[in-house]
């Protein structure tokens, strides 16, 4: 795992990915949607350094503006900070606004390539747990039950599939 103290020698760009994990114990990238696919995506977020800093798997969130995913995210971060531990597969209603209820599920290691490449590159490697935050769609059921809104299926994939299985 890299030294966020260390920073000499990175580029700008890492040297500042470095910094705020340094001076805030994680960071939030946001990725915006790939512009050569038919797919309906949307942007996805995800964090570096809770499992470094709270010992705290990172989170990852799909379907959502960078502006909403990464304040949900450094909510969820700033809970782990104050001491909140959260469970797999379990309900909370106190992460998004009006008691939207989200639930987390364990990201396949075989999905990072694709989804959290400055985690990789900052853990050196696929040595830490990533949690995957799902919303449900209107009617309160999340992408991985059938009844499940199309859109929202869609929107959020299910990273704890690993790849090259059947959906």
């Amino acid at each position: 795992m890299l030294d966020p103290t260390k920073r000499d020698g990175f580029d700008d760009a890492d040297a500042k990915f470095l910094e705020i994990i340094d001076k805030f114990g994680w960071h939030v990238m946001s990725v915006a949607p790939r512009v050569d696919t038919s797919d309906k995506q949307e942007w996805f977020s995800y964090s570096t350094g809770l499992y470094r800093e709270f010992r705290h798997p990172e989170i990852i969130m799909c379907g959502l503006s960078s502006q909403t995913g990464s304040a949900i995210i450094n909510e969820i971060g700033g809970g782990i900070k104050s001491g909140k531990h959260y469970l797999l597969d379990c309900d909370y209603t106190d992460i998004f606004a009006y008691d939207l209820k989200c639930r987390f599920r364990l990201m396949h290691p075989s999905q990072y390539g694709q989804y959290v490449c400055f985690s990789q590159w900052f853990y050196e490697g696929d040595e830490f747990p990533v949690w995957q935050c799902f919303w449900p769609d209107q009617a309160g059921r999340y992408p991985w039950e059938p009844e499940c809104d199309p859109e929202t299926k869609q929107l959020q994939p299910l990273l704890y599939i690993p790849i090259g299985s059947i959906n």
